[in-house]
């Protein structure tokens, strides 16, 4: 089979996935609750979005399969609505309101302990349901295309599904229960933060889940196959005249978090350090249209390197600012 037919099966079969998931119904993730999830916003297009986007227009990471193959591969900032941006399966509608009011419409106080829980669940769930969503596509895609692709191409799907699988198995399910539990009981006390708000607008928003030990982590997974992997959240909220940044993770995790606790935003590469954290960390990076569209064709190109590769996290100061 030629290389081009070959390549425009796949993109074909690419579409149908990318349709099928698109229809697919997912329940409410709160505990005992039957109804159907909406497509809730992980950030919210008023104040939030509305802050950085022009012509309400955005720039943000690209999650389709068709990034994949062909000639956009290197586009992983591609030009959107604030309608479609940073949308997740999550909860129904009762719950999506009822939970995260209290952080909606400008009214985030970046210091209050029930606010920075709130800004944890959130991140963790659009990160459950983001890699729930990707399990279900590459599955579904590989079906699809086994019988006419590389060897290697099917081997990197199986490796990279199965580390979707081990997370949503595994540690998903404790991370939910957790939260569920401290929501309920409002103890705040379970989890840690440190928070702060930039008096100007960053141009950039995003809520995101990594590692605290980031390139270490493969590491400490090797020698620790049984035990929860450590998370930390990162939340930036920008509105007109400010920015608020949000480090939060469970108290039971400090020993981890040690480079995130000693963060200060007074300190002279504050800008530098949340721009490799954002960009080279998060999976849900929203940028303002005139701040990526300044940077030249060699500085997109270090910025999507660091972005693909978490083998350049060693490396990541040198990642262009992108932050206003």
């Amino acid at each position: 089979m030629r290389e081009s037919q070959r390549i425009k099966l796949i993109r074909t079969a690419i579409g149908k996935v990318e349709k099928s998931a698109n229809r697919k119904e997912y329940k409410c993730m709160y505990p005992d609750c039957n109804l159907f999830s909406i497509k809730s916003h992980s950030q919210q297009k008023r104040h939030q979005l509305q802050s950085i986007s022009e012509n309400s227009r955005i720039y943000a990471l690209n999650n389709s399969l068709y990034s994949i193959f062909g000639d956009d591969i290197n586009e992983l900032l591609v030009e959107k609505t604030i309608g479609e941006v940073s949308r997740y399966k999550g909860y129904c509608n009762t719950h999506d309101t009822n939970i995260f009011i209290p952080i909606e419409n400008g009214n985030l106080n970046i210091n209050n302990p029930e606010h920075n829980f709130l800004l944890l669940l959130r991140a963790i769930s659009f990160e459950y349901a983001h890699k729930r969503d990707m399990h279900y596509k590459l599955t579904e895609l590989f079906n699809k295309i086994r019988d006419f692709t590389s060897y290697d191409i099917l081997k990197n799907f199986e490796e990279h599904k199965r580390g979707i699988k081990l997370f949503l198995d595994k540690d998903a399910p404790v991370y939910m229960n957790k939260l569920y539990d401290i929501y309920k009981s409002r103890n705040w006390s379970k989890i840690s933060y440190n928070s702060f708000s930039l008096n100007r607008n960053l141009g950039v928003s995003s809520t995101t889940c990594f590692s605290p030990l980031r390139e270490k982590h493969c590491e400490w997974a090797v020698n620790n196959l049984y035990e929860l992997q450590p998370i930390i959240s990162l939340n930036v909220v920008p509105e007109y005249n400010k920015t608020s940044v949000a480090f939060v993770w469970f108290s039971e995790f400090e020993k981890s978090c040690d480079e995130f606790i000693k963060i200060n935003k007074d300190q002279e590469n504050i800008l530098q350090l949340l721009n490799t954290y954002i960009l080279c960390e998060s999976e849900d990076t929203c940028v303002k249209p005139s701040l990526w569209e300044r940077l030249n064709q060699s500085e997109r190109y270090e910025i999507y390197r660091h972005m693909s590769s978490s083998h350049s996290l060693s490396g990541a100061d040198s990642v262009p600012l992108l932050l206003n």
